[in-house]
C-alpha cells in the first residue's frame, strides 16, 4: 500500500512538475546566478531525468498487484498525453520547429523540456509494459499519431538527447508504427513474445531429449 501511494505521488509530480526544466534545480540557478539555460546545460539535466524514468519503470514493474499497476500506468499515460498535447500546441504556436535552436524564453524552455522528457518517458513505459499500455491506450483516440509526431520531433534535438535515448526512440518508433518495423524487431516484454520464446525453448528441450542410437532398418544398424 505504501509503495502504491508513493508511486501515485511520484508519477503525478514527475509528469506534471519535475518533468519541467523549471524545477527547483534550475529555478534556483536562474534566481541566484541569473544563468541562461543553454542546450548544453539542459542536456546534462536531461540525462538525469532519463535515469529517473528508468527508476519509475522499475518501481512499476515491481508492483505485483495487477489492478494497482494498471491504475498507476493509466494515470501516467493519461498525464503524459495531456502534457504532450498542451506543450506541443505551445511549441507550434511559438514556431519552435523540429531541430530548432534551443529557446531562450523560460516558458518555451519549460514547454520543450516537458515535451522531450514526457515523450521519452512514454517510450520507456510502452516498451517495458506494452500489453497493459495498449489495453489502456485502446480507449484514447489518436494517441498513436500524436506520439509518432512527438518522437519524430523529440529526436530532432540531437544536441540534447543522449545516444541511449535516441536508440530507445528508434525502438519506440518500431513498436508503435508497424510501417517502420524491421523483420528482426521483437519486443521481449510482449506477452506473445514470451509465449513464443517459451514454446521454442520447449521444442529445443524435447529435441535434445530424443535419444540417438542404433536403429533397425532393413536388418542393418543405422545411426540417426
Amino acid at each position: 500500500m505504501l509503495l502504491y501511494r508513493f508511486l501515485t505521488v511520484l508519477l503525478t509530480s514527475f509528469v506534471i512538475e519535475t518533468g519541467s526544466v523549471s524545477g527547483d534545480e534550475v529555478a534556483s540557478k536562474n534566481a541566484e546566478n541569473k544563468l541562461i539555460i543553454t542546450d548544453k546545460i539542459y542536456s546534462n539535466i536531461f540525462v538525469r531525468k532519463r535515469e529517473e524514468h528508468k527508476l519509475v519503470v522499475k518501481h512499476l514493474l515491481s508492483t505485483e498487484d495487477y489492478a494497482k499497476r494498471f491504475d498507476l500506468l493509466k494515470l501516467a499515460l493519461k498525464e503524459i498525453i495531456r502534457v504532450i498535447q498542451e506543450d506541443g500546441e505551445n511549441l507550434r504556436n511559438n514556431e519552435l520547429a523540429e531541430g530548432s535552436a534551443f529557446p531562450k524564453n523560460p516558458e518555451l524552455v519549460d514547454s520543450l523540456a516537458r515535451y522531450l522528457e514526457n515523450t521519452c518517458f512514454f517510450g520507456e513505459l510502452v516498451l517495458h509494459i506494452p500489453d497493459m499500455s495498449y489495453r489502456i491506450l485502446k480507449g484514447v483516440d489518436g494517441w498513436r499519431d500524436l506520439l509518432i509526431r512527438a518522437l519524430e520531433y523529440t529526436r530532432s534535438f540531437v544536441n540534447i538527447l543522449d545516444q541511449k535515448s535516441l536508440e530507445m526512440l528508434g525502438l519506440l518508433e518500431q513498436e508503435i508504427d508497424e510501417g517502420k518495423r524491421t523483420d528482426s524487431y521483437v519486443n521481449p516484454y510482449r506477452e506473445r513474445a514470451n509465449e513464443s520464446s517459451k514454446s521454442k525453448e520447449t521444442k529445443k528441450k524435447k529435441k535434445a531429449n530424443i535419444k540417438k542410437g542404433p536403429q533397425l532398418s532393413g536388418g542393418a544398424k543405422t545411426e540417426l
